[in-house]
């Protein structure tokens, strides 16, 4: 066969090969190696290109291993590609283990390795290594390191820590997309698209931490924010959450969630943890940048601003303020004492002489206003929210008796009997109360009897109305409840007589 005929026929081997590539690219299927088939093609060009002068006796046998090796593993892969990556990808059968794969098709080199250099070139290669100690040193020495990673490669492919399409971050800082995993070596595809080729000894170090993503998430982000102190929590993390659900970024399910985070020396840090796909810190500079942007818009709707440090310099003491932490002045505390079924009767002087005494306060969301069984000496009235009152059964449970409404009142009985609080009240919501304490009613009660009867009378009524209690029963709990305030409010037993 001439060298012309020759050029062609590897030309069209060669051709073939990529017509098959290309139509396994079209179809989504396994494609077939490239490397190994076109070396042996290229290998037996040259061979049977050279001049027959150059061919001597003494060379003809080592190009015709040659050949022979690179024949054989092209033959080997082209095998494995038709019986293995083929059926798999179309699928007919699974795809087996990398691992068994690798591990057989190591074997197979080998033993084609021995057989060609024993029966072609009259070499014996098992005989020659067990028979050289300082050989068989040599090349354990040699592949030491390699060994290493060698095992290491089975290690991981058993265990599988990580999978091929899987997003990785190492103890030492490099972390990208696992490519591909081999008995040998792990290549990433790093954010900013440089391959990385890791040796799997490095890998499996037991000092080595990994941090394993899916490819597509999802993956929790903490996105920390001050907000002005002067806007209410709740209103803070409501506005929060909406900038949140309104990012196309920001997975749904598992929903965004933002709470209260610490106080700073000028501000309230609220942390925002959101749920995303991407898990490259590219991906985290990308949602933060966008969610902060919204954040700043979405307060500069509500009037808000976002805050600054401000120094200011007073002197210590201060004139008291006519209103309290909620915002409500004297005169609005006064209204509201005199809607109170049990102050309602006061005279405009009496509640002037309460009000500034009195201070309306924020709970927040599920905090408990009063606990069962503890003492107390406040009572309260509800100004803006909702709260349940619920009561302790047998075994620790608790059973909600009551739901009440702005303009609710509470702890009238420990603030006139001393009585522990017979319930527990917890906010439903963001909720605004006024507390009235027993001192404050000090300067009302002190040395005016009537009044506390009027009082006994109307915390009888409300019990009454409660616990349906008769006529009879009504009398006697005024007649205990007036000698019970007698007691608590020091002074009025000696006013009375």
């Amino acid at each position: 066969m001439s060298i012309l005929d020759n050029i062609l026929l590897a030309l069209g081997l060669e051709l073939l090969l990529l017509a098959v590539r290309f139509v396994c690219r079209k179809r989504r299927l396994a494609a077939i190696p490239l490397r190994l088939p076109s070396l042996a093609i290229l290998t037996w060009l040259a061979i049977r290109s050279l001049p027959v002068a150059f061919l001597t006796p003494e060379l003809r046998p080592w190009l015709e291993t040659v050949l022979l090796l690179v024949r054989f593993y092209a033959i080997l892969q082209l095998v494995v590609w038709l019986t293995l990556d083929l059926p798999s990808a179309l699928p007919w059968w699974p795809r087996p283990a990398k691992i068994l794969r690798d591990l057989g098709m190591l074997i197979v080199a080998a033993f084609i390795t021995v057989v060609v250099l024993q029966e072609q070139a009259k070499i014996n290669v098992v005989g020659l290594v067990t028979t050289s100690a300082i050989l068989t040193a040599v090349i354990g020495l040699a592949a030491q390191e390699s060994l290493k990673d060698f095992f290491a490669g089975i290690v991981l492919q058993i265990d599988s820590p990580f999978q091929e399409g899987d997003f990785i971050t190492s103890g030492d800082g490099i972390e990208g997309w696992v490519i591909s995993l081999t008995l040998m070596s792990t290549r990433l595809q790093h954010v900013h698209g440089a391959l990385i080729t890791l040796p799997n000894s490095r890998l499996w170090n037991a000092d080595t931490e990994i941090l394993r993503f899916c490819p597509r998430g999802p993956i929790a982000r903490e996105i920390h924010v001050n907000l002005d102190m002067t806007l209410p929590p709740e209103r803070a993390t409501e506005i929060l959450i909406r900038v949140a659900r309104s990012n196309p970024l920001v997975l749904q399910t598992p929903e965004p969630t933002a709470f209260v985070y610490a106080y700073a020396d000028h501000a309230i840090t609220y942390e925002l943890e959101v749920w995303h796909e991407d898990p490259t810190d590219n991906g985290l500079d990308i949602l933060r940048g966008q969610l902060l942007a919204q954040i700043w818009y979405a307060l500069e709707r509500q009037g808000s601003k976002l805050p600054y440090p401000v120094r200011t310099l007073r002197p210590m003491r201060q004139p008291v303020s006519s209103k309290d932490a909620a915002g409500y002045d004297t005169q609005a505390r006064m209204d509201l004492l005199a809607q109170n079924v049990l102050f309602s009767h006061l005279s405009a002087e009496q509640l002037q002489q309460v009000a500034p005494l009195t201070r309306c306060v924020r709970f927040a969301a599920g905090e408990a206003v009063v606990i069962e069984g503890e003492e107390g000496d406040i009572l309260y009235q509800l100004v803006e929210g909702r709260i349940e009152v619920t009561k302790l059964l047998e075994g620790g449970l608790e059973r909600k008796v009551a739901e009440l409404e702005p303009g609710a009142i509470f702890g009238e009985m420990s603030v006139f009997r001393g009585e522990p609080r017979s319930a527990t009240v917890r906010t439903l919501q963001e909720c605004v109360l006024m507390e009235v304490e027993r001192d404050d009613l000090r300067v009302l009660l002190e040395g005016n009897p009537r009044l506390v009867e009027r009082l006994a009378e109307l915390v009888s009524d409300r019990r009454a109305s409660l616990s349906d209690l008769s006529r009879a029963k009504k009398e006697a709990h005024v007649n205990q409840l007036v000698q019970q305030m007698l007691k608590i409010f020091s002074g009025l037993t000696g006013a009375e007589s």
